[in-house]
């Protein structure tokens, strides 16, 4: 099973229901409106049109259902990603794979999410330790997985999958994710692009084999 259908196979595994459709859509709103301290299950579960019982069968706590969320939005980075086909070869790959993370911290909008955390950091520190936990499980698990399979077909080589991932990362987001949280302007296209061009020619120095390493020389191509 490659990466993605691995995600896919694990958010399948719970389709919520039109109630819990409701709930989770207005808690996203109020949330990235009003932040999570100044947010109430009251609110929620009016804007969702259902009774407080019905909220708290569903999520005991704010909490619970800001726990949730985080797994839904870090869950849907992959699973609305294009599966990187290695058939065509692991650089133009890679790019379809680090391209869909690079684009979620160039836009306001996608990266709202990331910056209500981290805007609660002093008042719930619990819950950027929570973002940061569930997120980098589900993202990190997804690029791991894809890792592997290039490994598995001679593609690359290294001794642990989890601590690739993580460079992989670091090294194509740069200082993105700082600049989201801080709510500075995102870089422009062009320079997210050259910073990720130059971060996965560094990770394929490190872990490419000497095929890929060889044709990594030469400009990437675009589609």
């Amino acid at each position: 099973m490659n990466a993605s259908a691995a995600v896919t196979a694990t958010a399948e595994e719970h389709a919520p229901g039109r109630k819990e459709c409701q709930i989770l859509s207005a808690a996203r709103v109020h949330f990235l409106e009003q932040g999570f301290s100044e947010t109430s299950m009251d609110a929620i579960a009016r804007s969702a049109g259902v009774s407080k019982a019905t909220l708290y069968a569903y999520f005991p706590s704010k909490e619970a259902l800001f726990h949730h969320l985080v797994q839904i939005e870090c869950r849907e980075k992959c699973i609305t990603l294009p599966s990187p086909d290695l058939d065509d070869g692991l650089i133009p790959a890679l790019h379809t794979l680090c391209r869909h993370f690079v684009a979620h911290f160039l836009t306001k909008d996608s990266a709202a999410f990331f910056q209500t955390v981290s805007s609660e950091r002093w008042r719930f520190p619990e819950l950027c330790q929570l973002y940061f936990d569930s997120g980098k499980k589900i993202v990190f698990d997804f690029v791991a997985r894809f890792l592997e399979e290039a490994k598995a077909r001679g593609l690359l080589a290294f001794d642990d999958a989890n601590l690739a991932a993580d460079q992989l990362m670091n090294l194509i987001l740069s200082d993105m994710p700082f600049r989201v949280a801080l709510g500075l302007e995102p870089r422009g296209e062009a320079e997210a692009e050259k910073i990720m061009e130059a971060g996965i020619a560094v990770f394929l120095k490190a872990y490419g084999t000497a095929a890929v390493t060889q044709s990594a020389l030469a400009p990437p191509r675009h589609e």
